[in-house]
């Protein structure tokens, strides 16, 4: 004979435990929230320095064409690197 199975439930098909009662607010609550406010410093509120004088450059080869040709050229060196490494691999 075959044991009898007790019939407890299984956790998995357990129900959601009840939902609470939602909280009674005092009756003084809304007066209970104060608003700090703090000054800022004076350094703080006063106008920003003035910036100190740009040193004018030269264009160089790196931000030429918005700094792509620097990518365009990488591109190009990563890719010939690929090429001699399969050609040198299939010998």
């Amino acid at each position: 004979m075959s044991e009898v199975r007790s019939t407890r439930r299984r956790r998995s098909v357990a129900v959601a435990p009840a939902l609470l009662d939602p909280a009674e607010l005092p009756e003084d609550a809304p007066g209970r929230v104060k608003l700090i406010t703090v000054e800022a410093p004076a350094d703080i509120v006063d106008a920003p320095a003035a910036l100190p004088p740009t040193i004018a450059r030269s264009p160089s080869l790196l931000a030429a064409g918005g700094g792509w040709i620097p990518v365009a050229v990488a591109g190009v060196v990563i890719v010939v690197i690929f090429v001699v490494g399969m050609l040198l691999t299939r010998s």
